[in-house]
């Protein structure tokens, strides 16, 4: 079983949590929807369970989504709340076993 904890984009936020690094550069070119979905696809291969911290950038968002939807991986997003200064969870994608 494998798990990682990882930031969608680097760079954005400082995120202790995300010690597996992220999934996408901070140079990413958001009309490339292709070289997305192959990047989410490269950095996910062999992940089961995936607990991602959110750092806005809904195009490269939706593509981790669709990664998890199609491939069966169980996704949790983290989003910051700026009142506690900690993250909370949103359970999205459950594979179904």
């Amino acid at each position: 079983m494998t798990r990682k904890k990882m930031s969608l984009c680097e760079g954005r936020h400082l995120i202790p949590d995300a010690v597996d690094g992220a999934i996408y550069s901070n140079t990413l070119n958001p009309l490339d929807l292709d070289g997305l979905r192959k990047t989410a696809g490269e950095k996910l291969e062999d992940v089961q369970y995936l607990d991602l911290y959110v750092t806005g950038l809904t195009v490269a968002l939706v593509e981790v989504i669709n990664f998890c939807y199609l491939h069966g991986v169980n996704l949790t997003l983290w989003h910051f709340d700026r009142e506690s200064g900690r993250y909370y969870p949103q359970p999205v994608v459950k594979a179904s076993i």
